[in-house]
C-alpha cells in the first residue's frame, strides 16, 4: 500500500478537490483506494467524494480514533467508520472514504473535542501517535488497498506533520501564486526533508504543484527564486536518506500548474464528470498529466481510464448546455442544471424484478429526485447486458450506453416506450431536456408531430422548438437551392397546419407572438449564424408573410384579439402583416397605417401649438400619437355581449311595426324582457333564421360601426354553429375574416391613395338600412379567396355551410369564383368609388 498525503500551507488551492480526482481515476483504473480526512478543523472530503454528502457514513476518523484512545475493548470495525463509493466495475477496482466524522453535525464537534483531549499527539508517550499508525496498519492489513490518500490538516500542525513525515510515502504540496504561500511551503518542505522516517521506510517524495494559476499570476524575480529553491529541494536526483539508505532517482523535479477554472472553480465537483468545466478545460488536462506522475501505470490502462472520464466530462457538459441547431440557434429548452447531475451512482434494482445493480457514470434527476436519464459508458461487448439491466429492472425513462469505437466515442439513445414500457433504440441526436421529459409522451420521439401533440397539451414550451423547425425547413439561404435536403415544404406544412390547429388559447397566442415580425431576428439574437445560412431580414419576411399571417386567421380569435393588444416596440406591428395579407396579397390594396400614422404625426408635430410651419419635428410627440395609433387600432377589434343589431330589430318588429327610436334605446327597451339572453331563445330565433336564409354576417354576427370599430357577437355565432352543426371557433373565424375584408376594402387605399367610399358602414340605427349586394358579393368572393389561400379545411367547411343559409348576395359570390384575381380586383375599385358602374346584373329593387 502506498500512502499519499495531500498537504497545502494555506487553504483555498483545492487541496481536497485534487484528492478527490486522484482516488476517482485510480479506481476507475482498477486499483483499491482508500480516501482519508484528517483535515479535522475544517472537514469537506465527503463533500467532494460522496454523490451526495447524506451517504458519508456517521462515522469516521475521529469517533474511530477516540474510541481507540480510549481504551475499547476491542478495535473499533472499520466497516462503521467507511463508506463505499460507486466506481466503474470494468476494472474491479474499489472506494473507500473515512470521512473525518460526521460535519457539520453537532455531535461531530463533540467528538473532536473528545479527541484533542485523548490524543496528545505531542504528549511524549507517543499515544496519540501510535493510534494514528494502528489505524493505517490495519487499513493496510484488513482492506489490503492498492493506495491510501490522506487530506492533510494545512498549515503546521502535530496531526499534519504526522500525516507528511510519518504517514506518507509521498507528499503533494499545494501552494497558490502568492509570496506568502510559497514561502510558507519552502520552510515545511526543508522541515520534511529533515524530519526522521521509520528504519523500514523509503526516503519521502516531495511533489510540488502551484494551483489555481491565472495569467495575472505574479513572476517576479523574488518569486521566481522562491520557485527554483523549492524544485532544488524536491530534486529527486539528488541523494535522499543517509548512508546505506542513499537512493538516487533519474527523474527530474518538475513544478504541476493546476490553471484556475471558474466554473470547475465554483462548482467544487470531480473532474471525472461531476463538474460544469469541459473535459477540455485546461485543469482538466492539468489533473491527468499530474495523475500520470503520481500514479505510474500501464499506459494502454490510463489511457482507457483518461477516455472514460473524457467521454463522461463530454456528455456532462452537453447536458448542461444550451442546445443548438444547424444554424446555430438555440434549442429553445433549458438544459440540465448541475446539481441536478449526480455522477458515480450505483444504481440498485426494482426489487419486483430481482436483485442486482449496476454503476451509472451520470444519474439526472427531476426536482422530485426520481432518475430521469443515465449515462453508462463501457465496452462494447458489456453493451447489451447493461441494455439488459436498465430494462428490465429499472423503469428509468431514458438511458444513455457510451462505447469508444476507435477514434471517437459511441452515443446511443434509448427510450422507454409509452405502450410497453421497454426501452427501445431511437434516431435522435441529442439528449432530452429536463422539460422534454413533462412536454412529451416518448421522449425518444422528438418529432413534429410529437411537438405538436405537446401543443394540443397546453405546452408553450413546444412552440418555439416548432417554429425554429419551421423556419429552418423554408430557409434556403444564400446560393442554396430548394432541392437540398434542409429545404423541407412538406414539413414547413405540417408544422403551419398543426400550429393552426391550436385550440389552448396561451399556447395560441404564444405562437402568434413567437412568429410575429421580428421573431426570425429573435431566434439568432446572440448567435452567431454559420456557414451559409440565410440572412435574418429574409428569414424575418418570410416568417411574417408564410407563418404569422396566416395564422393570424387560422388561431382561434380570441387569442388573435389579445396578441393585437400586446405593448410592443414601435417596429414591432403583428397584426399589420395579417391584414396586409388580405389588402395586398389580394385586394392589391395598400394597407400601412403605421406610415399614415407617422406622416400625420410628423405634420402635426411641424405645425406647432400655435398653427406656425416648422422643420423642428418633436420626436416624442411623434412617438406618442404612433403609439395612440396602435392603441387604437388594437381595440378595434372587440368581441360584444350586445344584442346583434339584426336581433334587435327583428324583436322590435315584433313589438312595434313604427319603432323610430334608435338602436341604443330599442336594446334597453327589448333588454327588460330579455326575450334573447336566454339559450334555448336565442337558438330558437337562429334556427328560424337559418330555415329561411337570413343568417346575414353583417348586424347579425358582426358589424362595423361608424367609429370605425369592428364588433363580434361570440353569443350568436356560436349558437349559430351549434344550429348549423359547426365548430364555433371556425365560424367565428369566419365571420372576422368577413368584417376584415369589408372593412380593409373601405380604410386601405388604393394607387392613387383614395379609400373606398362605396365600402363605408352602413349605419345601424335603422332596421330599413341595408349594405349593397354587390359589396356583399365582393367580400364573399374575397373571403372565400383568402380561405382558399390558407388551404384550412374547418374554415373552407364553416364559410360553404354559412354561405348555405345567408341571403342570396351572400350565394353570389361563386358566379365570381372561377374569375381571375385582377379582373376581381378591378371590380372591387370600381365598387369603391360607385356599384352601378360595374355592370352587374342588379335587379330594379337593389337599385
Amino acid at each position: 500500500m502506498e500512502t499519499v498525503a495531500f498537504y497545502s500551507y494555506k487553504g483555498g488551492v483545492g487541496r481536497s478537490l485534487l484528492l478527490a480526482n486522484a482516488a476517482q481515476f485510480l479506481a476507475t483504473l482498477g486499483r483499491g483506494v482508500v480516501a482519508l480526512d484528517f483535515d479535522f478543523e475544517a472537514p469537506g472530503l465527503h463533500y467532494k467524494l460522496a454523490a451526495e454528502p447524506r451517504h458519508a457514513t456517521k462515522g469516521g476518523a475521529v469517533p474511530y480514533l477516540v474510541a481507540t484512545a480510549e481504551g475499547a475493548s476491542s478495535p473499533p470495525p472499520l466497516e462503521s467508520h467507511m463508506t463505499s463509493l460507486a466506481v466503474p466495475s470494468d476494472e474491479n477496482g474499489w472506494l473507500r472514504l473515512m470521512p473525518a466524522g460526521p460535519a457539520p453535525e453537532e455531535e461531530y464537534w463533540t467528538a473532536l473535542k473528545r479527541f484533542g483531549e485523548a490524543l496528545r499527539l505531542d504528549d511524549a508517550s507517543g499515544r496519540g501517535f501510535m493510534a494514528i499508525l494502528d489505524l493505517q496498519a490495519r487499513i493496510a492489513e484488513e482492506l489490503r488497498p492498492d493506495y491510501l490518500l490522506v487530506d492533510a490538516r494545512t498549515g503546521v500542525t502535530e496531526l499534519g506533520g504526522l500525516a507528511t513525515t510519518i504517514l506518507a510515502d509521498t507528499v503533494v504540496c499545494l501552494f497558490a501564486a502568492n509570496q506568502e504561500s510559497l514561502d510558507g511551503t519552502v520552510k515545511v518542505v526543508e522541515a520534511l526533508k529533515a524530519a526522521p522516517r521509520l528504519a523500514t521506510q523509503k526516503p519521502i517524495r516531495i511533489v510540488p504543484v502551484l494551483a489555481r494559476v491565472t495569467e495575472g499570476s505574479r513572476d517576479d524575480s523574488r518569486f521566481a527564486a522562491g520557485i527554483n529553491q523549492l524544485l532544488a529541494l524536491t530534486d529527486p536526483r539528488k541523494n535522499s536518506g543517509k548512508g546505506k539508505d542513499k537512493v538516487k532517482d533519474k527523474r527530474e523535479s518538475t513544478l504541476f500548474s493546476l490553471p484556475h477554472d471558474d466554473l470547475f472553480g465554483g462548482a467544487e465537483r470531480l473532474v471525472g464528470g461531476e463538474q460544469k468545466a469541459s473535459a477540455f478545460s485546461p485543469l482538466y488536462k492539468a489533473y491527468l498529466e499530474l495523475f500520470q506522475e503520481l500514479f505510474p501505470s500501464r499506459a494502454e490502462l490510463a489511457q482507457k481510464v483518461l477516455e472514460r472520464l473524457e467521454a463522461v466530462a463530454d456528455i456532462r457538459q452537453t447536458l448542461t448546455t444550451s442546445r443548438r441547431n444547424r444554424y446555430g440557434v438555440e434549442d429553445g429548452f433549458s438544459p440540465w442544471d448541475a446539481l441536478a447531475i449526480a455522477e458515480g451512482v450505483l444504481i440498485e434494482g426494482a426489487p419486483q424484478h430481482g436483485k442486482g445493480s449496476r454503476f451509472a457514470d451520470l444519474v439526472c434527476r427531476n426536482d422530485a429526485g426520481h432518475a430521469l436519464i443515465v449515462v453508462e459508458y463501457g465496452a462494447e461487448a458489456t453493451l447489451p447486458q447493461a441494455l439488459e439491466f436498465w430494462n428490465t429492472k429499472t423503469k428509468v425513462p431514458c438511458v444513455v450506453l457510451l462505447t469508444r469505437k476507435e477514434n471517437y466515442v459511441s452515443e446511443q439513445i434509448y427510450a422507454r416506450e409509452p405502450g410497453n414500457g421497454r426501452l427501445r433504440d431511437t434516431d435522435r441526436w441529442d439528449l432530452p431536456s429536463p422539460r422534454e421529459f413533462e412536454l412529451l409522451r416518448d421522449v425518444g420521439d422528438r418529432s413534429v408531430e410529437s411537438m405538436l401533440d405537446a401543443v394540443r397539451h397546453g405546452h408553450t414550451e413546444a412552440v418555439a422548438w416548432l417554429v425554429r423547425e419551421w423556419l429552418e425547413s423554408v430557409s434556403t439561404g444564400a446560393g442554396r437551392k430548394p432541392r437540398e435536403p434542409h429545404w423541407q415544404p412538406e414539413r414547413a406544412r405540417r408544422i403551419l397546419d398543426g400550429l393552426a390547429a391550436t385550440e389552448d388559447l396561451a399556447c395560441a397566442e404564444e405562437i402568434l407572438n413567437r412568429t410575429a415580425p421580428g421573431g426570425a431576428q429573435y431566434y439568432r439574437r446572440g448567435n452567431r449564424l454559420q456557414g451559409d445560412c440565410p440572412p435574418g431580414a429574409e428569414d424575418d419576411r418570410r416568417m411574417t408573410e408564410e407563418l404569422f399571417a396566416p395564422l393570424f386567421w387560422r388561431l382561434p380569435v380570441e387569442a388573435v384579439l389579445k396578441s393585437m393588444r400586446l405593448d410592443r416596440q414601435l417596429d414591432e406591428t403583428p397584426a399589420i402583416a395579417g391584414f396586409q395579407l388580405i389588402a395586398r396579397g389580394l385586394m392589391g390594396l395598400r394597407y400601412d397605417p403605421e406610415r399614415d400614422a407617422l406622416l400625420d404625426a410628423r405634420e402635426l408635430s411641424r405645425r406647432g401649438s400655435r398653427g406656425g410651419q416648422s422643420e423642428v419635428v418633436d420626436q416624442e410627440a411623434v412617438s406618442w400619437i404612433i403609439r395612440r395609433s396602435r392603441r387604437e387600432r388594437g381595440e378595434r377589434i372587440q368581441l360584444s355581449d350586445e344584442i346583434p343589431p339584426a336581433l334587435v330589430w327583428e324583436e322590435m318588429s315584433v313589438e312595434s311595426a313604427h319603432w323610430r327610436g334608435t338602436l341604443e334605446e330599442a336594446r334597453q327597451k327589448i333588454g327588460e324582457k330579455r326575450p334573447l339572453q336566454s339559450t334555448s331563445g336565442l337558438r330558437a330565433r337562429l334556427r328560424a333564421m337559418a330555415a329561411r336564409q337570413a343568417l346575414a354576417t353583417d348586424g347579425l354576427f358582426g358589424s362595423r360601426t361608424s367609429s370605425g370599430r369592428i364588433e363580434l357577437y361570440p353569443a350568436a355565432i356560436t349558437t349559430a354553429a351549434e344550429v348549423l352543426g359547426l365548430i364555433p371557433r371556425y365560424l367565428k373565424s369566419v365571420v372576422f375574416i368577413q368584417l376584415s375584408v369589408w372593412d380593409l376594402a373601405y380604410i386601405a387605399r388604393d394607387l392613387d391613395g383614395q379609400p373606398g367610399y362605396g365600402f363605408a358602414p352602413a349605419p345601424m340605427d335603422s332596421p330599413l338600412v341595408r349594405p349593397s349586394p354587390v359589396h356583399i358579393t365582393l367580400v364573399q368572393a374575397f373571403t372565400h379567396k383568402l380561405i382558399s389561400r390558407l388551404k384550412d379545411p374547418n374554415l373552407e367547411a364553416a364559410f360553404q355551410k354559412l354561405a348555405t343559409h345567408q341571403p342570396e348576395p351572400y350565394a353570389r359570390w361563386t358566379t365570381l369564383r372561377n374569375l381571375p384575381l385582377e379582373r376581381l380586383r378591378g371590380l372591387l375599385l370600381g365598387a369603391r368609388g360607385n356599384a352601378h358602374t360595374l355592370g352587374f346584373p342588379i335587379s330594379e329593387t337593389e337599385t
